[in-house]
């Protein structure tokens, strides 16, 4: 797991530590180019005298390890973002690192109201090359961008025209809307080109290279190059198509928001599911209230009553991370509430706030609402959940999980008929797999990353079968890191098989988009066509089916991979 912080100065010993890794990411990035290195912890002394505001935002794994970061800068007046460098460590950028401080770089940005950001990309056009070997690398990077819908501004100078800046090298000006929408103005851009050179590249408004850039911007509203390296999909509905039942937090879940902490499961992640599945056919119920005792009957009242006392104890925004764990003792239960969060907490990342619980029941009632249509004949129906649950056990909370959304569901569900329960998410469910361990009326099954490697690290290995009346009703499949479609496909093929053999009434799949290539906290390489392979397989199980959300934690990769799971579980093409 990791996080994206923002480092708002040079003071703290935290931050100055997170400063010196930054440094050295650059150095390793850009040999060719220490100078502007000693910069960077300069630039944070920039104060109200300026017109911008500085943003550094840096990634870190456990122990504080520095993975990447994002320099970016924020012009106040013109309400435009400039990204400076984005950089994820060498050794790690493979690990989708760099799209997770994209998206934070302009979840910031739109947190602060801004139009739009702007980024320089050194183009992908050999005739405005010096150095062509440099194509390959600028070809990808922009591809990069483009995903995002961050694209080239074409028919003006800027691309062109050389300054101290650019050093002789032409760069595209890129620009990103922030999906709002929102057309680029010509009278904008000609602003804001006006302010960035003068920052950049130390030239005045009055510099003839200014004025020439600025008189080439004549399109209003601006262009952008059409995608080249994306290309978009059509949807076409299918004679055949299952329409969806959808149950959604609604505006709920925003009131767990962790935005000092860059806390990466966000409001953002529902929002971007919501998109990818804007074209599915589907029917949105109201989420109905249940009674805590379907909680009790999965988690223990302690647990549940630690985190209601979270909106009595903690102040709007406070945040409360344990710092001692009871692994010798774990039957003393500490007097004072704030030391109970290592007791009830399996690690070092999952807060309690004043609004966790309010959030968590919540997205139990969610899935509970989804998992009663299921009961009552519905052929599928999708929960999506905020926070997530399947790392949540019957004693403790973790892994930006707090009740077990779907094992609270799977429960519902066993009193009405045999349920299998499929957990696809790339991290173990270890809350899951503990709840039913010893139970056989729910058969619990899990594809992930093998725990050797992987959170939660202590659960999820394959001699894992259940105990007592339990015992054969687990099942762990454990995969290693590169797993491509086919490799994960195959092993979802074993799943279904222990599925059919158990001959269940309703199944119960926990979903993760997280086993998708570039997700920053997985390391299968699943495609977006890979996912519709996945619903397809499921569907045709033939089982009725409530989808539970879990994690994921690319923001493209959650709309896309929403988009074609969806397509291929509802037949919808």
């Amino acid at each position: 797991m990791f996080r994206i912080r923002q480092v708002h100065d040079a003071v703290t010993t935290q931050n100055q530590l997170a400063i010196s890794a930054v440094l050295r990411i650059y150095e390793d990035a850009f040999s060719y180019d220490p100078q502007y290195a000693s910069k960077i912890a300069r630039i944070l002394q920039f104060t109200s005298d300026k017109d911008f505001d500085v943003i550094l935002l840096v990634a870190e794994g456990q122990k504080n390890r520095s993975l990447g970061f994002a320099l970016s800068f924020y012009f106040t007046r013109q309400r435009y973002g400039y990204l400076d460098y984005l950089i994820s460590h060498p050794k790690r950028n493979a690990r989708g690192y760099g799209g997770a401080l994209y998206e934070a770089t302009c979840e910031w940005l739109l947190q602060r109201k801004a139009k739009g950001l702007f980024m320089d990309v050194p183009p992908d056009d050999v005739d405005l090359l010096i150095e062509r070997k440099r194509l390959g690398v600028n070809k990808r990077r922009l591809a990069f961008y483009e995903r995002f819908g961050a694209r080239p501004i074409i028919n003006t100078a800027y691309e062109t025209t050389t300054h101290q800046a650019n050093a002789g090298h032409g760069t595209y000006l890129v620009y990103d809307d922030l999906d709002t929408g929102k057309p680029l103005t010509r009278k904008d851009l000609r602003a804001f080109v006006r302010r960035l050179l003068g920052v950049k590249a130390n030239l005045d408004e009055t510099d003839a290279r200014v004025k020439h850039i600025v008189q080439s911007i004549q399109d209003d509203p601006v262009q952008l190059r059409p995608p080249i390296y994306t290309v978009p999909i059509r949807h076409r509905p299918g004679p055949d198509q299952a329409r969806l039942a959808f149950i959604t937090t609604g505006d709920a879940h925003q009131i767990h928001h962790l935005r000092e902490k860059g806390y990466v499961e966000r409001p953002a992640r529902v929002q971007s599911i919501r998109k990818g599945i804007d074209s599915i056919p589907l029917d949105e119920f109201k989420i109905k209230a249940f009674s805590e005792k379907h909680i009790l009957r999965v988690h223990q009242p302690g647990l549940l009553n630690f985190l209601k006392q979270g909106g009595k104890n903690l102040d709007s925004g406070q945040l409360l991370y344990p710092n001692v764990f009871p692994m010798r003792r774990p039957d003393r239960i500490p007097k004072a509430w704030d030391m109970r969060a290592g007791y009830y907490c399996i690690d070092t990342f999952t807060p309690v706030t004043a609004n966790a619980y309010k959030a968590a029941r919540n997205a139990v009632n969610v899935a509970l609402t989804g998992a009663e249509r299921i009961g009552k004949g519905a052929e599928l129906c999708y929960a999506l959940c905020r926070p997530p649950g399947h790392h949540a056990e019957s004693r403790a909370f973790g892994g930006f999980c707090y009740f077990n959304n779907a094992a609270i569901a799977a429960d519902y569900l066993s009193k009405l008929g045999r349920v299998a329960f499929l957990d696809i998410d790339h991290h173990h469910g270890n809350g899951s797999q503990e709840i039913f361990y010893r139970r056989s009326d729910v058969y619990f099954i899990s594809i992930h990353g093998h725990p050797r490697l992987c959170y939660p690290y202590f659960a999820g290995y394959a001699d894992e079968c259940g105990e007592d009346e339990g015992k054969g009703f687990n099942r762990n499949l454990p995969l290693y890191p590169g797993v491509d479609d086919h490799a994960y496909c195959e092993t979802l093929s074993k799943a279904i098989n222990i599925i059919h053999r158990f001959k269940p009434d309703y199944l119960v799949l926990s979903l993760g988009f997280d086993i998708m290539a570039g997700d920053p906290t997985g390391t299968f390489n699943v495609s977006s066509r890979g996912m519709f392979r996945i619903g397809r397989m499921l569907a045709e199980t033939g089982i009725p089916t409530l989808v539970v959300q879990e994690g994921g934690y690319s923001l493209r990769n959650l709309r896309m991979g929403a988009m074609e799971f969806f397509k291929g579980i509802t037949g919808f093409s």
